[in-house]
């Protein structure tokens, strides 16, 4: 029996449906679903109501339309507060969920079970799980987990690519975010930013793997639910899809010496859900801690022992390869094209002549010397149709390279969840569309090494991930502009 100091456990729902399909945590889930879809009448004002919850990630309908003290439309991308402001909304709707679990007769300790895509002994796992893809539930009646708004075979044998769930990427990230990176060091968390729906740069986690599976489930052609911000919560495997998302923060943390920020801005930032007795208003310092008195929940494959705090970070010792530098500010743009870049069907190419560094990449920051970085930034991402959900990233890729050698050559992928609200002018975006930024430093040593470096001359691929049905699109995607950045 669950009491106020009761410590829920979210686990992983494909080893619960190795158990059953229908394991009661997710029968319970469903069923759940059904009482809360059951109050979205009128303007959908009761916080409880399934559109209403889905509502505060992003809404479509016109703000003189919403409900009075409504949170809607608030969901935070491409921002720092990325990460806390998912953690305090999925506690709002957990705790939500857990209530309706138990008024028809549910656990009062249910916790909302996670979907981990990357176990990569088990590709099975790349699919959505099984009771997310029957049309109705043991009773014959329609199950509210199974939506037709999703990519093509992903309600059937479809699964996601091995890119679109890869986090080796964002769990090597070394900061949460850089308070000096002026825009182009995003870090594991996100670039230092304002409250934002869209339009920084995203960490590294936000990028891979929580963009590019909200794409590869939600498909591109028709962009399904997960595919846009004012849709996504619609959809039941969202809270699974973010649920994992938040343990790989947790995840990210327990490997020294990670931390999350300390800069007040972050910490006492808070958000707000809900109204009445469904009311939760929480600050980021508040919610560090998972296992709290106000959260008061883990992730099954957490060690139950207290996370020992890790040290403070010691910057590393210079790496050979590249000159020693230091850096005071922000990196430095020593190379840009010049022209938009289309992202097709097809790979396609964006050719950069690189200058000499002559200021940040060359000075010192802090005082502590610094081995010189190489950032890669992809800018303004604007379109109205989707080729793909996501793209490869290549430097310096031969052409007609094979697929063990183009990986030789990769620097990421881009996500493009949000794109088209991103693209449009409005009250919640500025149009300027989705910015990446990349750590590249270690790829130009391997490059360097390999003699497929030229200092003067950079040349970047972009490759469409074809969707789960293995198809790409005609779209009309285009990059604003690619730069090289050295600091």
């Amino acid at each position: 029996m669950a009491t106020a100091t009761t410590i829920h456990i979210r686990r992983d729902v494909w080893r619960l449906s190795d158990q059953d399909p229908w394991h009661p945590t997710i029968l319970n889930y469903a069923k759940a679903v059904v009482k809360l879809r059951s109050l979205d009448t009128g303007d959908f004002a009761d916080p409880r109501s399934w559109r209403h919850l889905a509502e505060i990630h992003g809404s479509s309908i016109p703000k003189n339309q919403w409900p009075a003290g409504a949170h809607w439309n608030e969901c935070e991308h491409g921002s720092w507060y990325f990460l806390p402001w998912h953690r305090v909304y999925l506690h709002h709707f957990e705790k939500i969920v857990r209530d309706a679990v138990k008024q028809i007769g549910g656990p009062a300790d249910w916790a909302l079970p996670y979907w981990n895509y990357t176990d990569g002994q088990r590709p099975e796992v790349r699919q959505l799980p099984p009771a997310f893809r029957q049309p109705t539930l043991p009773d014959g009646s329609a199950n509210p987990l199974f939506v037709t708004e999703r990519g093509p075979t992903m309600n059937t044998t479809g699964g996601l690519s091995t890119a679109t769930v890869n986090t080796a990427t964002a769990l090597a990230e070394s900061v949460f975010t850089d308070t000096v990176g002026g825009g182009i060091i995003p870090g594991f968390g996100g670039g230092v930013s304002g409250r934002t729906h869209g339009g920084g740069i995203p960490g590294s986690l936000e990028n891979t793997p929580h963009g590019s599976v909200h794409v590869g489930v939600g498909g591109v052609n028709p962009l399904g639910w997960m595919s846009r911000f004012e849709t996504a919560g619609r959809d039941p495997i969202f809270w699974l899809h973010h649920a994992n998302i938040d343990r790989l923060w947790v995840q990210w943390l327990r490997t020294a010496p990670h931390t999350d920020p300390t800069d007040p801005r972050w910490l006492r930032e808070s958000f707000e859900f809900g109204s009445g007795r469904w009311h939760t208003k929480l600050a980021a310092k508040a919610v560090l801690d998972s296992t709290n008195a106000t959260l008061r929940y883990r992730y099954d494959d957490e060690p139950t022992a207290p996370r020992k705090l890790p040290r403070p970070r010691v910057p590393a010792a210079p790496s050979p390869g590249l000159e020693e530098v230091v850096r005071r500010g922000p990196p430095e743009m020593v190379g840009a094209t010049k022209e938009e870049v289309a992202l097709g069907e097809v790979p396609t190419h964006a050719e950069i002549e690189v200058g000499a560094p002559r200021g940040a990449g060359l000075e010192s920051f802090a005082g502590d010397r610094q081995p010189q970085r190489v950032y890669l930034k992809v800018e303004n991402v604007r379109g109205t149709a989707l080729s793909a959900g996501a793209f490869h990233v290549y430097v310096n890729a031969p052409e007609g390279a094979s697929a063990p050698k183009l990986e030789e050559h990769a620097a990421g992928t881009v996500s493009m969840f949000g794109v088209v609200e991103s693209s449009q002018r409005g009250e919640t975006h500025a149009g300027e569309g989705l910015s990446f930024s990349f750590d590249i430093t270690e790829l130009v040593r391997r490059l360097q090494a390999a003699g497929g470096w030229d200092p003067k001359k950079l040349r970047v691929t972009f490759a469409p991930i074809p969707d789960s049905a293995g198809k790409v699109y005609r779209g009309d995607l285009k990059v604003g502009r690619v730069s090289l950045h050295y600091g």
